[in-house]
């Protein structure tokens, strides 16, 4: 299975320019991918949204039409009125999407928690979960994009995590009573990958919390010390004064842990500010 996750920053290149049709034909150049996990999406938002690329779901879903798309935003607010930014007559989102090529068996969007931050800009963040099928039976792939300006909010964001995954397990452990209609069996996802933009970064204790929850970074599993590869900054000065860094990830459920596969991160790219991280394995 080939899996692709990708912080988008909705078209906006290193320059500052923004083509949103840019980063799809990006993504055909990697090559063939099971399940596509992209963040930073608008639809309908003149904030993020070029005039002649109003919706960026639609013009994924064009992109990828062997793919089922599962949509997920942390809001849905009417048109603005009367400030000259309206898209037309259609809802303005912002959130991530999950492709699915064959084998979508469940799916769900997951509201992240959203503490007040007083002072501290702040929206909505959110899970996408589909439940995909494999070789070891479905499994979860939760594609996310965790808050940035609030340290709290972004560990609250990550302990909720945990909380899914806990539950899983205490699902295979204590399993439910079987009836008909919505209490029917559905899909229990055997083992569980986690992606997408955690805005952490190895060094703070977001990191550590999730090797303490059981969660292993896939990089780390496969190159033992060796430092990440930047998935940030690589490109984008303004915007990360810092510099290049890592703070995009795959993190396996212990389930996964011990199969073979490879992780690689395209640092070529110069149309977002994250760069793309590819894994392949063998499920």
């Amino acid at each position: 299975m080939r899996i692709l996750s990708w912080n988008v920053q909705y078209g906006k290149s290193s320059d500052g320019s923004a083509d949103f049709a840019r980063i799809l034909q990006h993504i055909k150049s990697l090559g063939d991918f099971d399940v596509i996990c992209l963040q930073e999406l608008g639809r309908n938002m003149a904030e993020y949204c070029r005039p002649d690329q109003a919706d960026h779901l639609l013009m994924t879903r064009q992109c990828f039409r062997e793919h089922q798309a599962v949509w997920g935003s942390g809001f849905s607010w009417p048109p603005k009125d009367g400030d000259g930014d309206s898209m037309g007559d259609l809802r303005q989102e912002f959130g991530n999407v999950s492709l699915v090529k064959s084998g979508l068996l469940d799916f769900r969007v997951h509201q992240l928690p959203q503490p007040a931050t007083p002072g501290k800009q702040q929206m909505q963040r959110i899970a996408v979960e589909t439940l995909v099928d494999s070789t070891m039976g479905p499994v979860s792939i939760l594609n996310t994009h965790l808050a940035f300006h609030d340290d709290a909010e972004n560990q609250q964001q990550v302990a909720y995590l945990s909380h899914l995954e806990q539950e899983r397990i205490d699902h295979h452990r204590e399993p439910k009573q079987i009836g008909s209609g919505t209490y029917q069996a559905g899909s229990l996802a055997a083992a569980r990958i986690l992606c997408g933009d955690f805005n952490f970064t190895p060094d703070t204790r977001q990191y550590q919390y999730q090797l303490d929850m059981n969660w292993a970074d896939a990089w780390k599993l496969n190159n033992n010390d060796e430092a990440h590869p930047p998935t940030c900054g690589l490109f984008d000065k303004a915007q990360w004064p810092q510099g290049e860094h890592c703070r995009d990830f795959f993190w396996f459920s212990p389930e996964l842990q011990s199969l073979q596969f490879d992780i690689s991160v395209d640092t070529h790219s110069d149309l977002s500010d994250h760069q793309p991280v590819m894994l392949e394995i063998s499920i």
